[in-house]
């Protein structure tokens, strides 16, 4: 039973040290797959071989750009929000996660 307590403790721990607001702005011109790995690779880890990753809100039933900038704008609960992420970089990373998610 501790050790199982111990467990679900971590797991919050690790999810919430992914939630909140994050004040991250790309530059402008920034790509995709970088600012995947400036903002996004902390809780999604690094691309596989494949370089495909799981995002695990994003399926193929929502599997558009429109989903995808509002999640990554104002975020969930196990997600942060990038408010500053915006235009042609929302635009971006919008892509570079449709293009990278195995749930497609």
């Amino acid at each position: 039973m501790k050790k199982q307590m111990l467990l679900v403790a971590a797991a919050v721990a690790v999810l919430s040290g992914c939630s909140g607001s994050k004040d991250y702005a790309p530059t402008a011109g920034t790509s995709g797959q970088e600012i995947f790995a400036k903002a996004c690779i902390g809780c999604h880890g690094p691309l596989s071989d494949e370089e495909l990753t799981t995002f695990w809100e994003v399926t193929p039933e929502n599997m558009n750009a429109a989903y995808v900038a509002a999640k990554i704008t104002q975020g969930s609960m196990s997600m942060p929000s990038f408010p500053n992420i915006k235009g042609a970089e929302l635009e971006a990373i919008t892509t570079f996660v449709l293009e990278h998610n195995k749930n497609k």
